[in-house]
């Protein structure tokens, strides 16, 4: 894909700076440095990273050669210059010219200050970076680390339920739920536990006494492999019918979603699916330009960031084997609050398989 691009935008490279998880994909390796990846349409696979780094790099890294700023005589031209900016631009160019670059392509977060500089040189497009619809679909080894993320989570999810009996306040179950993670080898931030009429705002962490349902979006990533999974309940713990109404909605409205996913299904027709029952059930939907009810996409991919590639809104794209998104309509209303029930997929051929599998409806009233 990435020849490819290049080919059709007549250009010799392509330029990736380090810092986000697109470079990560690319090269299989994580640097908290500067550092820069190359892909040229003369076969260059390329890999400059700070001279420290550079054993390591030869041996996790799957990028074909390994060079150093040093290699590249950036030390020299800085002594020059005194300026790191400058030498490091300069050291980039000349590494470009060599190959007889004539335009590059750079992703929209690449350096300003570098992009500048090669304009001088050479004739620059910024594109959408090609890694991004590339990590749309996953591999099986990519499958197993979102799957071992979501076994995790749920025996989070476990842990919180038995929690509940115990514990009322949004913060105190919010840092009970994210510690165990941690213990267990998984990073959560900003887990949503909301309740009462503070979870008729989706991204609400929450905070504050736990009232008569509560929900709870858990979406850590492992510290050893680094992929998200993403799931949420809502918990009914007293009575509340406008609630209850909701959430039953909401879970055939989910159930009837998750059904429709398999290859060549496009985004839009799942989305549609979700915004269909709600509707006949009497709810709102931003489809029909509500400012509440249901407010948001039905799904989002999940990977090395929790929120990736595919998108399941009113978008045309068609579901491929190997997409992982999640499923999650809810319902948001200011008088009562909210309920959302979210599920990570993986696409089939001719279904779909659910790697958070657990209740929907979880009732924890007493008496």
């Amino acid at each position: 894909m990435l020849y490819e691009l290049l080919k059709s935008k007549d250009a010799q490279f392509y330029v990736q700076h380090s810092g986000n998880n697109n470079f990560y994909y690319a090269t299989k390796f994580r640097i908290p440095n500067s550092a820069f990846y190359f892909v040229g349409i003369d076969g260059t696979d390329l890999l400059i990273v700070p001279e420290m780094e550079k054993s390591r790099a030869s041996r996790e890294s799957r990028v074909k050669e390994i060079a150093s700023f040093t290699d590249l005589g950036f030390h020299e031209r800085l002594r020059e210059v005194k300026d790191p900016n400058s030498a490091l631009a300069q050291t980039l160019i000349e590494l470009l010219k060599t190959h007889k670059a004539k335009k590059i392509l750079v992703p929209p977060d690449f350096p300003s200050f570098l992009t500048l500089e090669f304009l001088k040189w050479f004739e620059v497009e910024v594109v959408e970076n090609p890694f991004l619809n590339m990590r749309a679909v996953k591999s099986s080894e990519e499958i197993e680390k979102i799957r071992d993320t979501s076994k995790a989570i749920l025996k989070a999810f476990d842990y919180a339920l038995k929690l509940l009996e115990r514990v009322r306040d949004c913060d105190e179950l919010r840092n009970e739920i994210e510690t165990f993670l941690f213990r267990m080898g998984y990073l959560a931030q900003d887990t949503i536990v909301s309740s009462g009429k503070l979870s008729a705002d989706p991204h609400c962490v929450g905070h504050g006494e736990i009232q008569e349902h509560v929900i709870i979006d858990v979406f850590p990533k492992s510290r050893r492999h680094h992929y998200y999974s993403d799931f949420t309940r809502t918990v009914i713990l007293d009575d509340c019918p406008e609630i209850e109404e909701m959430l039953d909605a909401v879970i055939e409205a989910q159930e009837k979603a998750i059904s429709m996913v398999r290859e060549g299904v496009t985004a839009k027709e799942v989305h549609h699916m979700v915004c269909d029952v709600l509707e006949e059930r009497g709810y709102h939907t931003l489809r029909k330009k509500y400012r509440e009810g249901f407010i948001h996409s039905t799904g989002h991919g999940v990977g090395l960031d929790v929120h990736e590639e595919p998108r399941i809104y009113e978008n045309d794209e068609k579901l491929k084997t190997g997409m992982v998104f999640t499923i999650e309509p809810g319902l948001y209303y200011r008088k009562w609050g909210g309920v959302r029930v979210e599920d990570v997929v993986v696409v089939k051929r001719h279904g779909c398989e659910v790697l958070t599998e657990f209740p929907k409806w979880i009732d924890l009233r007493r008496g």
